[in-house]
């Protein structure tokens, strides 16, 4: 029931070589199609990030290497110290990521923990900045203005040494398909239909499509340019953690399969990002397959307990939802938001699927909460909910708001 949406892609640009991608900086990539030719010369791949030794060699700084490693101390240190070492100390070894016997170490830790916590291509974007209330407890603004002053600081400082190398896709705007399917030309490509909701963007069927070398990638960012002022990064940095790796592909890919495969849950609501804006997407690593790469971690969310509270709190809430249009019969609202496995009780897609359309951030400008809700932003999605409906928008919102408590602990 989010509506039909309209189909927008991005032209595909193509790079031949290692050598033409870092002669651009990877800047000409609108998606990149790593040619069968140039594979043996890939094999070491692109990565982002790319730090040099600090200059004069170990012990000596650059002033911004030192404003940075300065403001660590006094700003950042005793905030991760106090607020966050409880649980990211070492009791749990996948999210120790402050566990350290010193302030430089803890430093070297956050800066290099993988998956990424700290984004120095777009600071305020920062998982340790976007995460909020979980099992721990949220930033306040004085914390969150001296986590940022230190991130902006090391980014300045990485800067400095003139040895980073940006994975990015050049600006685009998103073109309106008229006919065909979205993607259907020849490389790897990434592929969503988006649709406007109000004054931001709303992208569902997000995939991944790889060339006839596959395509492995790291850490997607999206961002919004206005045509004036600052670029805008995705301010919650949801696709921090992904890593995708897809074979290659020998005919056009079967979308989920070995070749295709969504980024993340597959849609996002990019709130922050006006629908007439140019998009640019950048990327931590990219490279062709990796054939010994360790699996993706699983999805984030919908675990023991959120799962419980959405079939306990959520499923009956969305039966007319799904009964109507997201269970299969509205083709374009299942795309957007795929119910057709709500009646399971063991499979979580569907509460994987919802929760995609959550923002944990602000809950009440989640997509899912906003799509049934008269009067709201949302004016693209037909159906909307009443005092008087079954459920009603009250109850609705409530069963949802419960599941989403439950959910954000689980972050």
């Amino acid at each position: 029931m989010l509506g039909g949406p309209t189909l927008f892609k991005p032209q595909i640009k193509t790079l031949k070589s290692r050598r033409a991608m870092l002669d651009t900086l990877m800047r000409h990539l609108d998606m990149v199609r790593l040619s069968a030719a140039a594979t043996a010369a890939l094999l070491l791949g692109c990565t982002g990030l790319i730090s040099g030794d600090p200059a004069g060699g170990a012990g000596n700084l650059t002033p911004e290497q030192q404003i940075a490693a300065n403001k660590f101390k006094t700003d950042a240190y005793p905030i991760f110290s106090q607020i966050c070492s409880a649980c990211h100390g070492g009791t749990d070894q996948t999210i120790a990521f402050v566990q350290a016997t010193s302030v430089e170490a803890m430093r070297t830790k956050l800066l290099g923990w993988d998956p990424q916590v700290v984004n120095l291509d777009a600071p305020e974007s920062s998982r340790v900045l976007t995460k909020g209330a979980h099992s721990g407890p949220a930033l306040d603004a004085t914390q969150t203005s001296g986590i940022l002053g230190w991130i902006q600081a090391e980014k300045d400082a990485a800067g400095s040494t003139s040895t980073t190398v940006e994975i990015t896709t050049d600006k685009f705007n998103p073109l309106l398909c008229t006919g065909g399917v979205a993607g259907d030309v020849a490389g790897s490509e990434i592929d969503f239909v988006a649709q406007p909701l109000s004054s931001d963007l709303y992208v569902s069927d997000l995939y991944l499509k790889a060339s006839t070398d596959g395509v492995y990638l790291e850490h997607p960012l999206f961002v919004s340019w206005p045509t004036q002022g600052n670029p805008i990064p995705d301010t919650i940095d949801r696709f921090f953690a992904v890593k995708m790796d897809l074979a290659a592909a020998t005919t056009t890919p079967i979308c989920p399969g070995p070749s295709c495969d969504h980024i993340g849950a597959g849609a996002a609501a990019f709130v922050g990002f006006p629908p007439q804006n140019q998009l640019s997407i950048s990327f931590k690593v990219l490279d062709v397959y990796h054939p010994d790469t360790t699996p993706p971690p699983p999805p984030t969310g919908c675990g023991t307990m959120g799962f419980a509270s959405f079939l306990t709190n959520v499923k009956p809430s969305l039966n007319t939802c799904m009964q109507m249009c997201h269970g299969g019969s509205n083709a374009g609202a299942k795309n957007a938001l795929d119910m057709s496995g709500l009646a399971s009780t063991t499979d979580n897609n569907t509460c994987l699927q919802v929760r995609s359309h959550v923002n944990f951030q602000t809950v009440a400008q989640s997509g899912v909460l906003l799509a049934p809700q008269p009067g709201s932003a949302d004016t693209a999605h037909p159906f909307k909910l009443s005092t008087t409906s079954t459920p009603t928008i009250a109850n609705f919102q409530t069963s949802l708001n419960t599941w989403i408590t439950v959910e954000a602990t689980e972050q």
